[in-house]
C-alpha cells in the first residue's frame, strides 16, 4: 500500500505547483505511520514596494507686465546718456584725429546703404532723425543704434522752433524721444534744430534742454544731389574735430559716403559719434548751448 501512495503523492504535489504557482507544504494526516499526506498550498509572499513620493505641485510664475519706460521731458535738467544700453565700444584715441559724420532728416531706405558702409569699416556716425520718418523705419534706427551710432533728435516733423509756441516745441522734441526710446531702448541726448534755427533764441533754449548741435562743414547735398560736389565739400575743409552735415535721403549722398569713409580712415581719421568726439576732446556738452566743432 505504501508503495502505491508515494507516486500518488508526487503527482499531487506536481499538480499543486502547476495550478497555484506556489510551493506546497506536506502535512501528515491521520496516523503518520500510514504515510498519507495532506497537500496544503503555501501562500505566496506579499509583494511590497516603497511608494514614490508625489512631486509637489509647482505654481507657475505669474507674468507681470513690465512698466513702459518713461520719456524724458524736453525741459528735463539731466541730459540722457546716449551710451546707456549700448554694448561696450572702443573708446576713440584722443591723440589721433577724428571727425563726426552726421545725417539729418532720415531715416529712409538710403540709410541702409550708409549703414552698410559704416558697418564694413567699423565706423560710427550720428543720425538726427525726424519723427514722421522714424515711424516708417524704426528697424533702421535700431540697426544704427546697435552698430554703435548715435541717434539725435531733429523734431517730429521738421518744424522751425522759432516759429512755434513753447508747448509745441516740447511736443516736437518729446514725440521723437518717445519713438527713439521705443525703437532703441534709449533716448536721444542731442538735438539739432531744423534749419539750424533758434540756437541763440532764449525761448528755444529755455524749452529745449539739450545740447544743440550744428556743423562745421555743410555739404549742401540736399541741394546739389551730386556725389562729387559732396566729396569736394568734405575734402576741402576737413580737419580734426569737424562735424560734417549730410542727409540720408539721397543716393548721391550714400555714394559719397561709400567713398569718403575709407578715404578718411586711410588718412588716419577716426569716424565717431558727436558725443564720442566731444568726450574724447574733453569738451562737456551742456543743455541750452550750441556746438559747431570740437576744436578751437
Amino acid at each position: 500500500i505504501m508503495t502505491r501512495k508515494k507516486p500518488l503523492a508526487a503527482a499531487v504535489i506536481a499538480a499543486c505547483l502547476l495550478i497555484t504557482g506556489t510551493g506546497c507544504t506536506m502535512l501528515p494526516a491521520g496516523n503518520p505511520s500510514m504515510g498519507i499526506i495532506d497537500i496544503v498550498p503555501t501562500p505566496a509572499p506579499e509583494l511590497t514596494s516603497t511608494p514614490k513620493p508625489t512631486p509637489a505641485l509647482q505654481t507657475p510664475p505669474v507674468a507681470t507686465a513690465s512698466p513702459e519706460p518713461a520719456v524724458t521731458d524736453a525741459l528735463a535738467a539731466a541730459t540722457p546718456d546716449p551710451n546707456v544700453g549700448l554694448p561696450p565700444q572702443e573708446t576713440p584715441d584722443p591723440s589721433k584725429p577724428m571727425v563726426a559724420l552726421t545725417f539729418d532728416d532720415g531715416p529712409s531706405k538710403k540709410t541702409e546703404r550708409i549703414l552698410d558702409v559704416l558697418e564694413q569699416y567699423g565706423a560710427h556716425a550720428t543720425f538726427f532723425v525726424v519723427g514722421i520718418q522714424l515711424e516708417k523705419f524704426p528697424e533702421i534706427v535700431k540697426r544704427a543704434s546697435d552698430l554703435g551710432c548715435e541717434i539725435g533728435n531733429h523734431t517730429y516733423n521738421h518744424k522751425n522752433l522759432t516759429k512755434i509756441s513753447p508747448d509745441e516745441m516740447r511736443e516736437q522734441i518729446n514725440g521723437v524721444n518717445r519713438l527713439v526710446l521705443e525703437a532703441t531702448g534709449k533716448e536721444p541726448a542731442l538735438v539739432r534744430p531744423p534749419y539750424g534755427a533758434g540756437i541763440k533764441d532764449e525761448t528755444v533754449k529755455a524749452n529745449v534742454a539739450y545740447p544743440l548741435i550744428m556743423w562745421t562743414i555743410d555739404t549742401l547735398d540736399w541741394s546739389t544731389r551730386d556725389t562729387q560736389s559732396t566729396l569736394e565739400a568734405i575734402r576741402k575743409d576737413m580737419k580734426d574735430g569737424s562735424i560734417v552735415l549730410m542727409h540720408d535721403l539721397y543716393d548721391p549722398t550714400a555714394a559719397a559716403v561709400e567713398t569718403i569713409v575709407p578715404e578718411l580712415i586711410e588718412q588716419g581719421y577716426q569716424l565717431v559719434t558727436v558725443s564720442e568726439m566731444f568726450a574724447a576732446k574733453g569738451i562737456a556738452l551742456e543743455p541750452g548751448k550750441y556746438y559747431r566743432k570740437a576744436f578751437e
